[in-house]
């Protein structure tokens, strides 16, 4: 709080001021020597009120409590808010900014971040960085997406072997992956959201059923290669209430960018990058983006992805012409049109 400058106080009798006065050329020697003040501005006018502000208000505290500590801090405290107005300003703007960064900062201090300080602030959900376009990067766990996981055939100390992301449904509950990573109907793998080292942050889904294609379930065409599956609650909560998800986009999307982030089966960090998306044939869409090994398929291809919110529009999975790639830095996906649309009326339905 700043302390009020001693002309602003109410008029003391004048013995009281001279008695003051003769108090302050007393002391003022001890002061010097002692270091109480230190001044930020020198060979100034505006230094010397300072100094004759900061001594004055040592006085006024000597004579109150006659404890010399309390009067130097005060003295201290008082040159410090007489500071000319850019370097109080510049002092201020530090000390929001220290405040912002400090978990334990108080309110009045949150109150002083700037608007970008306290957008970032409260932030609640990790996002991938976007790269640059066609190299894919390790993500540490503060980038990981929510709404991306790793599949495990029975439990997470099985191994993970493909990719999979939550898409926004009626009930909160479906994923979409590729259909060569998950057998049709009933399955006992689980889906584990977030997966970063070892962890499962947001815990552990069972996948109850999977929703294919009969072109691909009979036959394995590479066009059908999309699967959907019904992951079951888990503590009394949905699994898109607890990461979010991703909108689903069934037009037909090819030539834009996306985001693709997935597990490499060889590593426990996810990677993503920032890729450029384009027509391979009238079914399937090609990306060339480096360093999507196995392990990356059913990874969501995400338009009009956003950084900052960590939303965006699936327009394909990693899968596919040859189940997604023979080589890492080419990536297939068939394309999402009137088809999944109706796989995925078909995945709402026995989700319910």
């Amino acid at each position: 709080m700043k302390n009020a400058e001693p002309g602003s106080r109410p008029a003391r009798n004048r013995s009281g001021r001279r008695s003051r006065r003769r108090l302050l050329l007393g002391i003022t020697a001890g002061i010097a020597v002692a270091g109480g003040i230190v001044m930020a501005t020198t060979g100034t006018a505006g230094a010397s009120v300072n100094l004759l502000r900061s001594m004055n208000a040592k006085v006024s505290m000597t004579a109150t409590s006659g404890a010399g500590s309390s009067a130097s801090a005060s003295a201290s405290a008082a040159a410090s808010t007489s500071s000319d107005s850019s370097t109080s300003s510049a002092a201020t703007k530090a000390a929001t900014k220290a405040a912002a960064k400090t978990p334990a900062a108080s309110a009045s201090a949150k109150a002083s971040a700037s608007a970008s300080a306290s957008a970032s602030a409260s932030k609640t959900v990790a996002t991938a960085p976007l790269t640059t376009t066609g190299e894919s990067v390790v993500l540490t766990s503060d980038e990981q997406p929510s709404q991306v996981g790793a599949i495990f055939s029975g439990s997470i100390s099985d191994g993970h072997s493909c990719t999979a992301s939550v898409v926004d449904s009626p009930l909160g509950n479906l994923i979409v992956t590729a259909a060569h990573c998950l057998s049709s109907g009933s399955s006992g793998s689980i889906f584990v959201p977030g997966y970063h080292d070892g962890a499962a942050p947001y815990g552990e889904w069972k996948i109850t059923d999977v929703i294919e294609s009969s072109a691909w379930t009979d036959n394995q065409s590479e066009d059908d290669d999309v699967a959907f599956a019904v992951v079951e609650p888990l503590n009394g909560k949905s699994l898109q209430s607890v990461v979010g998800a991703y909108s689903l986009d069934t037009s037909g999307v090819t030539d834009t960018t996306v985001q693709i982030t997935g597990y490499p089966s060889d590593t426990d960090e996810p990677i993503s990058g920032t890729c450029s998306s384009s027509a391979y044939s009238s079914s399937q869409l090609v990306v060339n983006c480096t360093g999507y090994p196995g392990g990356t398929s059913g990874s969501g291809w995400v338009e009009n992805y956003n950084a900052t919110t960590g939303t965006g529009s699936i327009i394909g999975v990693i899968g596919g012409y040859e189940e997604g790639g023979d080589t890492d830095d080419t990536s297939y996906a068939a394309l999402f049109d009137d088809s999944v649309q109706s796989l995925f009326e078909q995945a709402k339905a026995a989700a319910a």
